[in-house]
Order: structure tokens, then sequence, then C-alpha cells
């Protein structure tokens, strides 16, 4: 588990450092493969991207996205593949009811332990999280176990239902588009009570911020994962 003293390098830290042009160059030899595993009772589709040409590999990172949309959400913009360049392996399914994924529906209450397992299956012990709106029923129940090494929020949902916030020290980035009204500075008032948090607004974008702006979004998400990487090896 990582903690980060609240008002210090977590508020702090300057997140929007550019993503190294090698980077950006080093993105277009990634490839994104597409899988299926049996978790449960469900036949998950999921996308894979590995750092290329065998460049070490810093974590693991899962992307959960957002109601209506699919782990394309993820490459269609090219994230997976950024952050594959950086030195992730990356990895986004389609969760269930969306996409490829094949398998009931599950309710609110079943949605972490369904993550759980499948991180089991694929034999993953601990992850950074990227998780997009509704997705985050998935995640911040979650949040007082170790497997998450960091997560960050997007838009958030069912951030009132964090009720003991000093129990949930998982160090989170909470972001939101500046022209999102509603569901982004709800989670930002409800999360600021968090013991290792970080609010930061996405200029130039909707509820959807990770599409709107993506450069902006990769940037900070680059710098908050090398922030926490730092404060992990000590």
């Amino acid at each position: 588990m990582v903690f980060v003293e609240p008002q210090s390098l977590l508020e702090r830290a300057v997140l929007t450092r550019p993503i190294p042009e090698n980077a950006r160059k080093l993105a277009h030899l990634v490839e994104v493969t597409e899988r299926r595993i049996d978790v449960g009772d469900h036949s998950v589709f999921y996308r894979e991207a590995l750092p290329p040409d065998s460049h070490y590999t810093k974590a693991a990172v899962v992307f959960l996205h957002g109601q209506s949309y699919s782990s394309s959400t993820w490459t269609d913009r090219g994230s997976l593949s950024t952050f594959a360049a950086l030195g992730y392996h990356c990895i986004a399914p389609d969760l269930p009811g969306s996409g490829q994924t094949r398998g009931p529906a599950i309710s609110v209450h079943d949605k972490p332990q369904f993550l759980l397992a499948f991180l089991s299956v694929l034999g993953v012990k601990q992850v950074m999280v990227v998780t997009a709106s509704m997705a985050a029923q998935y995640v911040l129940p979650l949040l007082t176990q170790d497997i998450f090494v960091c997560v960050v929020g997007i838009a958030p949902s069912n951030t009132h239902e964090i009720t003991q916030p000093s129990l949930y020290r998982t160090p989170i980035l909470v972001l939101w588009g500046d022209h999102d009204t509603s569901l982004g500075p709800t989670a930002a008032a409800n999360l600021r009570v968090l013991p290792n948090v970080r609010l930061h607004k996405i200029p130039n974008a909707g509820h959807a911020c990770y599409l709107n702006n993506h450069q902006a979004f990769e940037e900070v998400c680059m710098n908050f994962f090398d922030l926490i990487r730092n404060y992990h090896a000590l």
C-alpha cells in the first residue's frame, strides 16, 4: 500500500509535464492484441498492450470504460499504445453488458468481485486502475484493499457511498472536464476528503474528458503514475 502524506507532494506535484516525444514515436510500434478469457459465467473480451521490443514493464494498468462505451474507448485515441510505450502493461476489458463480453448482467454489489476475479484469472496481483464514470462501481468499494497501487477516477460515479474516508488509503487522482457541470464536480466534492487524493480539472473537456482532451489526460496520468511509482519504491 502506498501512503502519501496529505498536503504534501501529492497535492503539490506538477502533473502537466508533457509525454516525451520518443514515447509518442514508440507508441506506433505497440501492438494491441485482442484476447478472451473465462471469468465465472462470463467470456470476457479484452485488449492488451505491452511495452514494445522487450522494454522493461513498470507496472500493470487496467482501463475500465464508462457506460455505453467499450474497451475500444482506450484504443480510439491511442491511450493503450501510449501507456505501453511508456512502459506499462495495459489491459482493457469489455465490462459485462458491453462490447464483446458474453454472459449475464451483474448487480452493482457484484461488480467489485467480478473485477477481482478478472485480475485473478490474469494473474495480476497489484495494478494501477483508470476508471471512467459508472465503472467506478467496480473500483471504489476496493479502495480499502491492497490490490490497487493507485487509481485514476474520471468523473467517477457512486462517490456518495464513501462514508468512512479515513479508511481509503489508496492514492487516487480525480479528473473531470472543465465543461462537466454534473458528475465530475460532484465526485470532486465528495472525494476531496480522502487522505490520499489529488483533484485535477482537464481544460477544454466535458464529462468524457479522456476523449475530449486525450493529450492532457494522458500527460496527467503519466505524471501521477511516475509520482506513485517513486513513492512505491521507497
